[in-house]
């Protein structure tokens, strides 16, 4: 099963947030994965996931806010 840092996944989940900004917030998740990585929190896999994720919710963002224009 996928567990990742539940700090981590309340980023993720910000919704509001990732539309005001999903570039901005995409980097954030980006470095909190690779922070999480450093500190041997996640293993290379995890990584990898939350890096999709993280990439995931930039997008469904951008689509937010092309359908709010």
């Amino acid at each position: 099963m996928l567990s990742l840092p539940s700090a981590w996944l309340a980023e993720l989940n910000d919704q509001p947030a990732l539309v005001a900004d999903p570039d901005g917030r995409a980097a954030v998740l980006g470095e909190l994965a690779m922070s999480a990585y450093r500190r041997t929190d996640v293993d290379a896999d995890q990584l990898a996931d939350m890096l999709e994720f993280a990439e995931a919710a930039r997008l469904w963002a951008l689509l937010e806010q092309e359908e709010a224009a």
